[in-house]
């Protein structure tokens, strides 16, 4: 009967299977860790429907109504001209009611990316995908 010989792995061959692990890992790693153009786009847009939430809130608070803001009339209140990245931002106000949207063409199809908030959610909500 004979004994099986154990199998050895020099120092070379385990140093190249460590170096093929360590770079296998790292891509995976900044694969499911980065995010996309739109992405970081979505976010921007997210970021931008919060901060016009409060500031709508310390509008209310302080003169009793919302303030409508558009491109066209007075969009230097929030700096819309400035603003960096896709998405066009628009408020609309009716009663002691209003409505933030952004509005953006992500990948160049046509179909519209939709985002809005309003004075009852705190958090921006997705009404159409591009």
């Amino acid at each position: 009967m004979s004994v099986p010989r154990k199998r050895r792995i020099s120092v070379p061959q385990a140093a190249v299977a460590g170096l093929l692990m360590l770079v296998l890992f790292t891509l995976l790693a900044h694969r499911f860790t980065s995010r996309s153009a739109a992405d970081k786009e979505r976010a921007r847009a997210r970021i931008t429907l919060q901060t016009i939430y409060q500031f709508q809130q310390a509008y209310f608070a302080e003169y009793g109504t919302y303030l409508p803001i558009n491109r066209e009339k007075n969009s230097e209140i929030l700096k819309f001209n400035d603003m960096p990245g896709q998405f066009r931002y628009q408020v609309v106000v009716a009663d002691s009611a209003f409505v933030a949207v952004a509005r953006a063409d992500l990948d160049g199809d046509g179909e519209v990316e939709v985002w809005q908030i309003d004075q009852r959610r705190l958090e921006p909500f997705l009404t159409t995908q591009d």
